[in-house]
């Protein structure tokens, strides 16, 4: 055999090698380019990067600027990774819907793997079995109990209300964001192990540190790794973030290890109290084993606690920033509240059906600032195809809902804030209306949806029932600031500072019944 390939190699000429090698390349091309259309895009000129380049500090909107050259549906090349830009709803609908199964699944950034103990909950676990369990457990036997779990949203609501009032008996501003993220982890840290850990009169070494850690936590999960890009550099961690992960990994161990075993010592009944101890009695039926895996408990509060809490926070602050440089929608939803409230008394969740205008402004906000842009990645596992465009297996997808909320088909204006838009009409949150996905659609989508929704929504009719508004040191409302910064969630660049003014009667901002919460 080898004589008949050495005697075939001498009749063959350097020019017949160049052109047999020109044949394979060109058959390349026509079945990857050609044959398989691929989406257009910008050409990757970066070696290594390829556009990486391009995105900046808000790569949603650079994204969006690019889809006006390239379509709803563009191919990017960030590093090594086939990236799928997705910015209309007809094009979500084929991604989130027609080829849901498709898209179901996740790529798992460097920071999230350290965070999610190498994707063990839900929101980064890839799709299989695993992910569907642990789904079902926590939308049955957590996020679905909002009657369960009302008395601790209205004592944190309240708490944040008493706060602001003793501000505004002071005459002192008062920062809208560490209020609304304080009263957000609250509720989260009381559903999930039964204490609060942050705000006044909670200042104490420990929970200190675990404020820390939550924080830290975001702002590595939003930051930019170029590792997760270009694999040939990982092992040189050129932007440090190796020890960084590391090191808060420990501290996040040392924290829930800390709580875990606290629990197993003093649980002597079947009593289920909070999301701990369902996850330390999980049965066979889930699919999950007789207990849960330390390691999954860790990563399911790591998830609960962190973007999942924060979103809640920056949506209320955006909505209170836009009425504020808006009175005259603010005026409606106060005389809406007025109406359907009155003043003697609170607002109650029950009171949420009637309050349609303060619905549509929930809807605005979430519209124009959607607090994932991007939503999270998702991840086709085979290949497909879509708008006739050929999508390849573990390409990655990201769904610009930032600019699916501005398409100008759908809505007039679209950079307006204007929550009349949403009066009378029948477009919801939950997924299903395609020109508004706050919380994605599909089978990732976000699982908190419902007791998110809800936290807003009663934060900003409390806050708009008990008090008017206005900026402090005679400051304009077309001074307010309205920049933003993309990270794991999209906040205003610059805090929101308020001077609150009281409506009702003083009696109605009192905090007594929150006097032994969560001790």
């Amino acid at each position: 055999m080898l004589d008949i390939v050495v005697e075939w190699g001498r009749f063959i000429t350097p020019i017949e090698v160049t052109t047999l090698f020109i044949i394979v390349i060109m058959v390349v091309i026509y079945h990857y380019y050609i044959k398989l259309k691929r989406a257009p895009g910008p050409f990757p000129i970066w070696p290594l990067l390829g556009n990486i380049p391009l995105l900046h500090k808000l790569p949603h909107q650079v994204l969006y600027n690019l889809s006006k050259t390239y379509g709803d549906i563009m191919e990017l090349k960030l590093g090594s990774i086939c990236t799928i830009v997705i910015s209309s709803p007809q094009m979500a609908i084929e991604v989130l819907k027609t080829h849901d199964r498709v898209f179901a699944s996740r790529p798992l950034p460097i920071a999230a793997h350290s965070f999610s103990y190498g994707g063990l909950n839900v929101g980064w676990a890839p799709q299989g079995d695993y992910w569907r369990h642990l789904r079902k457990l926590k939308v049955s036997k957590f996020l679905s109990q909002l009657d369960a779990s009302k008395n601790v949203r209205d004592e944190e609501i309240s708490f944040l209300v008493h706060s602001i009032f003793e501000d505004c008996k002071d005459g002192k501003p008062t920062n809208m964001r560490t209020r609304l993220c304080n009263t957000s982890m609250n509720v989260m840290t009381r559903l999930s192990f039964g204490k609060r850990y942050f705000g006044e009169g909670l200042s104490n070494e420990k929970n200190e540190e675990f404020q820390n850690i939550i924080m830290e936590q975001l702002v590595l999960l939003g930051a930019f790794n170029i590792s997760d890009f270009v694999p040939l550099v990982k092992s040189f961690d050129l932007q440090g973030f190796r020890p960084k992960l590391k090191q808060l990994r420990s501290k996040i161990d040392k924290f829930f290890d800390e709580i875990i075993q606290d629990r197993l010592k003093e649980k002597h009944s079947n009593e289920i109290k909070d999301y701990l101890d369902v996850m330390l009695s999980i049965p066979k039926t889930y699919g999950l084993g007789d207990r849960l895996g330390d390691n999954v408990i860790k990563a399911e509060f790591n998830e609960n606690l962190g973007a999942g809490t924060n979103t809640s926070a920056i949506t209320t602050e955006w909505a209170l920033a836009e009425l504020l440089k808006h009175p005259k929608f603010m005026k409606k939803i106060q005389d809406e509240l007025d109406d359907v409230v009155g003043h003697d008394r609170v607002v109650n969740e029950s009171d949420l059906p009637q309050l349609k205008y303060l619905q549509a402004v929930v809807k605005e906000t979430f519209r124009l600032h959607p607090p994932n842009p991007l939503l999270l990645p998702h991840e086709s596992i085979k290949a497909c195809e879509i708008n006739g465009y050929h999508i390849p297996p573990k390409a990655r997808i990201l769904v610009n809902i930032w600019a699916i909320h501005r398409d100008s088909s759908t809505y007039e204006n679209p950079f307006d804030f204007n929550p009349e838009r949403f009066v009378g009409t029948t477009v919801d949150l939950k997924g299903n209306d395609f020109q508004l996905l706050p919380f994605g659609s599909g089978r990732r989508m976000c699982p908190g949806r419902s007791l998110g929704l809800t936290i807003v929504q009663m934060e900003l009719a409390r806050l708009l029932h008990s008090f008017t508004w206005r900026l402090p040191n005679g400051e304009n409302i077309q001074d307010i600031d309205m920049g933003e910064v993309f990270g794991l969630t999209t906040h205003k660049a610059i805090p929101l500072d308020v001077i609150a003014t009281s409506r009702l009667p003083s009696h109605f901002y009192a905090s007594s019944q929150l006097s032994n919460c969560g001790d």
